[in-house]
């Protein structure tokens, strides 16, 4: 019998994933939760409150994470709690969301093989991403952060957020910029803001930049934010543009 593919791999692991996150979040305390919605300028002072599934995902995804302010991680509270059987395809992908890595990708486009090939940036390092979503359904050049598993060494899953990129939350990222609190003018990306991203990225003193961020905390939840200040994530309740009659 053969080695068992990648696309069915795939499917068993990306059910565990599901499972385990959902389980991981509600072990995340609302303190924790509160300060993961704040940063992302989600929080209405007693819940979060998106605009769009995507930013309620962010959010819980640096609650069970990659959460700021020195929380615990929702993730290791599930593996102490409900640790499952040894060996098992369970085990194996627990442990890799623990050792989850957020990096920034370009996506090239679908694989014949099933899975997305993509380039990490700022090294261009190819690699194969399974994940339905990104694979089926976003155009070839689109820039977004993810969060990455291997449950199998030959297998990176996305952690369930992807969060676009343009060229000025690119810039914000690079210089540092401090949130924007102004209005949310939801927008799409157009080709003019992945050129945009080539032209940033053509220069070495940004690529050291970006390289240098991709290993410092907090990162994520940077560019979440800056994803969702320039309207990339959907609207924002509270952060509405305001209507002149």
């Amino acid at each position: 019998m053969g080695e068992e593919p990648a696309s069915a791999r795939y499917l068993r692991y990306r059910g565990l994933r599901g499972q385990i996150l959902s389980a991981a979040a509600k072990r995340v305390p609302l303190a924790s939760i509160a300060q993961q919605a704040r940063a992302l300028s989600l929080w209405d002072g007693k819940a979060v409150a998106p605009g769009e599934e995507a930013q309620l995902a962010a959010a819980f995804d640096l609650g069970v994470l990659d959460p700021l302010g020195g929380h615990g991680r929702g993730i290791d509270r599930e593996a102490k709690a409900a640790p499952p059987a040894e060996g098992s395809d369970a085990a194996r992908m627990l442990a890799a969301l623990q050792d989850a890595r957020f990096g920034i990708f370009r996506l090239i486009g679908p694989e014949a093989a099933g899975g997305a090939a993509v380039e990490s940036l700022p090294d261009g390092a190819r690699l194969t991403i399974w994940d339905s979503y990104l694979a089926e359904r976003t155009p070839p050049g689109r820039v977004f952060g993810a969060r990455l598993a291997w449950p199998d060494p030959d297998l990176a899953m996305t952690c369930g957020v992807l969060a676009p990129l343009d060229g000025w939350a690119l810039r914000q990222l690079l210089a540092g910029a401090v949130p924007e609190r102004g209005p949310v003018q939801p927008r799409q990306i157009r080709v003019e803001d992945l050129a945009e991203i080539d032209t940033i990225l053509a220069e070495p003193q940004a690529r050291e930049v970006l390289a240098a961020l991709l290993g410092k905390p907090g990162f994520a939840a940077r560019l979440y934010r800056a994803a969702i200040d320039r309207g990339l994530m959907g609207p924002v309740p509270g952060r509405m543009p305001r209507v002149l009659h």
